[in-house]
């Protein structure tokens, strides 16, 4: 009886080293590289850390992008190489491949920053097994099939498009003038930048002007101090104004081993209110500056003499409703990957958060704090808190029937869907008197949108202490 054995598709070891050898290992690195490309990243994302803040810069796409690559390339010619020396290629490659990996980490342990080895230890073995099981079998394949081939163009085409993506927002951002860490045309924001060190070590830039009764602003995600500046220069004519950014925002800086949660940055701000002196506050409150904001006050009430919200909450949201359910899709892998490697929940909260069109210039003041690569995770660390927070939330939640006697201005923005009209039903509940404004062409980012009409609410509720209101409490318009 006559057996046969089968023979390999391409028998590397009789094969010369031509000018058509090389570019064919060429391609099949290159092939190899596609998948191992998304298997990476996806292990990066994978990997356990607090989404955003954690995050390693030297592990974003624009990096592991062109490593693969050239890992996939190297591996593949290795291959051939051990193929005309080595009885078993295949394991002598698993077992190079072994090693650099090893290496890397080690490396990365050393001199890399603290953590750097752990975060990338799964990205590192998947490229590894990756490119030991792919390589040998596309490099000893005469040609992939049509379907193949195509399917991994298309893939490394969308790869190659993401990678000029990310590399094109990764651009320096000018420094301003007094140490500033980048510009802020003084013509767009005309105030003085000023800045405190607080006893828990943050480091905290804020705003500070005009004299009268004192209005604080709270910003909310993905922002800072500049959202104000149109209420600033209008009302501090006839108020003080005082704004802040929160560590981790804006020109703000964390203290060591800070954790930049929302009651956390709330801690920081009593610490700033207490260090400033600040008495007889009217707050001004949207997004997260709401339960930053109304957690401070339901610890020091006595501190507080009104407040103005809107496009915020201050209780637990359930991953069922539509907030919910944001907060897990942005606050998750997909939403991390998109800011951390394009910015892009920070350019695109802006560029849909406003109905009226924004200046080119003014958008790109916006995001500039979010531009550094080491800054850009907190935008995506604050979507996940929103359900992640849920204690805090339940403080904030307590602490609003002290502020029940608070005198309250709500705008609401109808065409924020995020914050549905039961969120300003709960405010209208919980600030007796209250006075709502309804505003229809206004949208998460409602103070670009109605500033003017925002100033002359606030300048008569202010005022309307003194001077007897013309509106009942609890009435709409």
């Amino acid at each position: 009886m006559i057996t046969q054995t089968r023979a390999p598709l391409i028998d590397t070891s009789a094969t010369r080293w031509t000018g058509a050898e090389a570019l064919r290992v060429l391609r099949a690195g290159l092939t190899a590289a596609v998948p191992v490309v998304a298997l990476a990243t996806a292990a990066v994302l994978a990997a356990p850390h607090a989404r955003g803040i954690a995050f390693f810069p030297s592990l974003r796409y624009a990096v592991v992008t062109p490593a693969c690559a050239l890992a996939a390339v190297l591996a593949a010619l290795l291959y051939r190489a051990l193929a005309d020396r080595s009885a078993r290629p295949r394991l002598s490659l698993a077992a190079a491949l072994a090693g650099l990996a090893a290496g890397g980490l080690l490396g990365m342990a050393v001199a890399g920053p603290r953590g750097l080895a752990a975060a990338a230890l799964p990205a590192v073995a998947v490229v590894a097994v990756a490119l030991a099981l792919l390589v040998p079998r596309l490099v000893d394949r005469p040609r992939p099939s049509r379907a193949a081939a195509l399917g991994a163009a298309a893939l490394g085409a969308i790869e190659l498009a993401g990678l000029a993506g990310a590399l094109s927002t990764e651009r320096d951002v000018p420094r301003g003038a007094q140490g500033l860490a980048f510009e802020i045309p003084r013509a767009m924001f005309d105030v003085e930048h000023r800045f405190v060190d607080l006893p828990g070590g943050a480091r905290v830039h804020y705003v500070d002007e005009g004299q009268g009764e004192t209005l604080l602003f709270l910003h909310g995600n993905p922002a800072w101090s500049f959202q104000w500046r149109d209420l600033i220069h209008g009302l501090r004519g006839s108020h003080r104004c005082v704004a802040l950014d929160y560590p981790g925002f804006g020109l703000s800086e964390a203290p060591a081993g800070f954790g930049f949660t929302p009651r956390e940055e709330s801690r920081v701000v009593e610490e700033f209110v207490d260090r400033l002196g600040l008495r007889d506050i009217t707050l001004v409150m949207q997004d997260w500056g709401g339960p930053i904001g109304l957690g401070f006050a339901g610890r020091r009430p006595e501190l507080v003499r009104r407040v103005v919200v809107g496009s915020t909450w201050a209780w637990p949201t359930s991953t069922d409703t539509p907030r919910g359910k944001f907060s897990m899709i942005v606050g998750g892998p997909i939403g991390e990957f998109a800011q951390v490697n394009f910015n892009a929940f920070a350019a695109f909260g802006i560029d849909h958060g406003i109905v009226r069109e924004l200046p080119a210039d003014v958008a790109d003041v916006y995001v500039r704090p979010f531009i550094p690569l080491d800054r850009r995770g907190i935008a995506a660390f604050y979507p996940g808190q929103i359900t992640a927070a849920t204690d805090y939330f339940e403080e904030v939640e307590a602490g609003l029937p002290r502020l029940a006697g608070k005198k309250a201005l709500l705008f609401w923005a109808l065409q924020d869907m995020g914050f549905p009209g039961s969120d300003r039903a709960r405010f209208e509940a919980a600030f007796p008197d209250h006075r709502t404004i309804e505003l229809p062409d206004a949208d998460h980012f409602f103070f670009e949108d109605a500033a003017e009409e925002m100033i002359r609410e606030i300048r008569a509720f202010v005022a309307s202490d003194a001077t007897a209101s013309t509106t009942a409490p609890g009435q709409r318009r």
